[in-house]
């Protein structure tokens, strides 16, 4: 998991990585904090198949990948933004229940499973 201190080193983890989830949240609201903690638990199914990227807005600030303080999560595959997930149940089990069929969706849609990329979803 990397934690991005700019919108740079996030910008340069989408480019670099074919598979990027990145965590868009304010670590000073009680969401932001919620949002990256189920982000780490989340990552340890995810990793190093998929590199788990958390940006915080507190110390990075609104950026061009995202201008507002909505906190989210978007998943890239080959640079490109394939799913995006705003807005989250602050229950645990629903939001990973969210995120784990967000992303089997998105990479249905490029042809890709879990199984052949060799990760689990079942967190």
């Amino acid at each position: 998991m990397i934690d991005a201190r700019t919108w740079a080193d996030a910008e340069k983890a989408v480019r670099e990585n074919r598979i990027v989830l990145l965590a868009i949240f304010d670590s000073t609201t009680p969401m932001g904090r919620y949002i990256s903690s189920l982000v780490d638990d989340v990552s340890y199914y995810l990793e190093p198949v998929i590199l788990v990227v958390k940006i915080d807005l507190a110390h990075a600030g609104p950026g061009p990948m995202h201008n507002d303080l909505t906190p989210r999560l978007r998943l890239y595959y080959m640079g490109k933004q394939i799913w995006e997930q705003i807005g989250f149940f602050f229950n645990p089990v629903s939001d990973k229940h969210a995120i784990r069929r967000g992303i089997l969706y998105a990479l249905r849609s490029r042809g890709l499973s879990p199984s052949s990329l060799g990760i689990s979803l079942r967190f």
